[in-house]
C-alpha cells in the first residue's frame, strides 16, 4: 500500500514523492552508492554505472526509492496478484539478467539516465524473476519513475520475462490493478472540483450548500489502491503551484492525506497491521533527498554526496520536537 506523486514547480522544476506501507516493521536508513559499485543483488551481480541517492532497509544493497546523479528518481510498489514473474533459468536462457521483484529500482537508477534508458533497457536487458529476494521470496512489485525532463514512466512486470511499459500523464502511482485501468477510472469523477458549490433553489425550497469542500463530494476516502489513485490525482491537480522551495513541503503536504495509522488496516489470519513507515520526497534537480518517519515526523534531509563505497546514513527514529522560544 503506497502512494506516489510528481509535483512541478513554478519554475518548471520535477519533485517526486511516495508513502511507503509494509505489514513488516523494517528499520530503514538513508544509502548513497557511487558510480562504479559492484552491486550485488540476490541472484546477479553489476556495475552502476550511475551514483544515486535513496531510502534503503537494513542489511539490503538496494534502495527502495531514490535519485541518481543524472536526476531519475524511481520507486518500487506493491503489486500483488498482477505480477507475472519466471524462473531464473528461463531468464537466463533468454539472455537477460534476472532480478528480485523489490532490486529492480537499484538497477534501473544504477543504469539508466532518464525514463527512455528505463524503458529500452529493461524490455532488453532483465526481467523479474520468482526466485531470490531480500526476505526470501521475490516480492510482488512494479515501478514509476521520473526525469528532468517533466517525463514520468511505469513499470510493470505483468507479462513472463518482460514488461508492460506506460507514459506516466496523470503523475499518480499506487498498486494493482495495473496502471491503465486507474487512468481509466478516473472517468468516473472527472465531475469533482475545488470550487464549493452554491445554494440553490429547487421547487419552491431555497437548499443551502453543504458547506466548505463539497465540489469533492463522492471522492473516495478509504485506503485502497483504486481510492487513493483517484484522491492523489486530484488533490495534487487542485494544489495551488509552488516555487522551488516549496515543492517539497507541498509533497508532504499531500501525501500526508495517505498517512495509515497502525490498527487502521490490519491482513490475514495472523492480523499483519499495514502502516505507513516513511513518507519520501526528491528534489531532482539538487538530487535530494527528504523523509520522515512513522515515529518521528521531523523532515530529514541527505543529498547526493561524493562517497568511494557505498555510505550508508542514519534516519533518527525518535520524536524530535523544537521547544517554542518567546518571542523579542
Amino acid at each position: 500500500m503506497c502512494t506516489g506523486i510528481s509535483v512541478f514547480s513554478k519554475q518548471g522544476n520535477p519533485f517526486w514523492g511516495r508513502t511507503q506501507e509494509f505489514d513488516m516493521d523494517l528499520e530503514y536508513l538513508g544509502l548513497i552508492i557511487p558510480a562504479q559499485t559492484v552491486i550485488q543483488a540476490s541472484l546477479t551481480e553489476y556495475v552502476a554505472k550511475h551514483s544515486f541517492v535513496g531510502v534503503s532497509i537494513k542489511g539490503a544493497d538496494m534502495v527502495v526509492d531514490g535519485v541518481n546523479d543524472a536526476g531519475l528518481a524511481g520507486g518500487s510498489f506493491y503489486f500483488g496478484n498482477v505480477n507475472r514473474y519466471e524462473p531464473k533459468s528461463e531468464i537466463e536462457a533468454a539472455g537477460k539478467l534476472p532480478l528480485a521483484g523489490e532490486e529492480f529500482v537499484t538497477w534501473a537508477l544504477a543504469n539508466c539516465k532518464n525514463v527512455e534508458e528505463v524503458r529500452e533497457k529493461a524490455l532488453a536487458e532483465v526481467a523479474i524473476s520468482s526466485d531470490g529476494g531480500m526476505l526470501g521470496t521475490s516480492l510482488p512489485q512494479h515501478y514509476v519513475f521520473q526525469d528532468l525532463s517533466g517525463k514520468s514512466l511505469v513499470v510493470e512486470p505483468s507479462i513472463p520475462g518482460s514488461f508492460e511499459i506506460y507514459d506516466n500523464l496523470v503523475g499518480t502511482f499506487t498498486n494493482s490493478p495495473k496502471f491503465d485501468w486507474h487512468v481509466t477510472n478516473l472517468e468516473n469523477y472527472v465531475g469533482l472540483s475545488q470550487e464549493i458549490a452554491p445554494a440553490r433553489k429547487i421547487g419552491e425550497a431555497n437548499i443551502f450548500s453543504s458547506g466548505k469542500g463539497n465540489g469533492l463530494y463522492g471522492i473516495p476516502g478509504d485506503f485502497t489502491p483504486h481510492s487513493r489513485f483517484v484522491r492523489a490525482t486530484f488533490l495534487n491537480q487542485f494544489s495551488d503551484p509552488v516555487d522551488d522551495d516549496k515543492a517539497i513541503e507541498l509533497i508532504f503536504h499531500v501525501l500526508d492525506s495517505f498517512d495509515i495509522p497502525k490498527g487502521v488496516v490490519v491482513s490475514g489470519d495472523n492480523h499483519k497491521v499495514q502502516f505507513t513507515q516513511y513518507t519520501s520526497a526528491y528534489d531532482l534537480k539538487e538530487k535530494a533527498l527528504y523523509v520522515h518517519l512513522y515515529d518521528n515526523r521531523q523532515i530529514q534531509m541527505l543529498s547526493l554526496e561524493k562517497v568511494t563505497e557505498p555510505t550508508r546514513f542514519q534516519i533518527i527514529s525518535e520524536q524530535q520536537v523544537a521547544k517554542m522560544t518567546p518571542l523579542k
